[in-house]
């Protein structure tokens, strides 16, 4: 991590401590997304993560004033994920207690191997339809696509990547989604 992040890092915690509601609405645009895959990675399930998310921004929200020291954002969001969704599977498939650090071999385990193998399959299935959907695109949508949702960069990062407008990049991923969604 660099210094801008921490001290990123360190001005939000500042401002959430702060009752600056804007700054829970900056960790949450910045983060869900990639909490959101994350979180389907350990569970397969849209639901729990989906809910996971929400209850671990909210609990950030509640223990604002008490939070300790977070170096890291991303990490501690992560893990608290991780904790959520493990708390959430337990009550699903009523488990008995299991240590955090078994977390992960629990979560995995819980899906069957017909499961992982489905999901697998299907998960190929789709990426060829969108490699195929793609490459219907022109090439700055495509690009703006991958750099967007692939490389996950903001649209002020794309900005400076392409040398586009904010608003033409805007304008290009809408033209862009928008022919995907007639292609698949």
């Amino acid at each position: 991590m660099n210094t801008n992040e921490n001290y990123l890092d360190g001005l939000l915690l500042e401002a959430l401590r702060k009752d600056d509601e804007k700054a829970l609405g900056y960790l949450f645009n910045t983060f869900y997304n990639k909490l959101y895959r994350i979180g389907l990675k350990w569970c397969l399930d849209s639901d729990i993560t989906e809910e996971s998310i929400q209850l671990i921004f909210s609990d950030l929200w509640k223990y604002r004033h008490s939070l300790s020291d977070i170096k890291s954002f991303e990490a501690y969001l992560k893990s608290s994920l991780k904790k959520r969704i493990f708390r959430e599977l337990q009550k699903v498939n009523s488990v008995e207690k299991v240590n955090w650090e078994d977390a992960e071999t629990f979560i995995l385990s819980i899906q069957s191997y017909e499961e992982i193998l489905i999901k697998q399959e299907s998960d190929t299935h789709l990426k060829k339809q969108l490699h195929l959907a793609l490459e219907q695109l022109s090439p700055r949508q495509k690009e703006i696509i991958v750099l967007k949702y692939f490389e996950e960069l903001s649209f002020k990062e794309i900005a400076e990547k392409t040398g586009l407008q904010t608003d033409s990049i805007y304008k290009t991923l809408h033209e862009g989604i928008k022919k995907l969604r007639g292609i698949l």
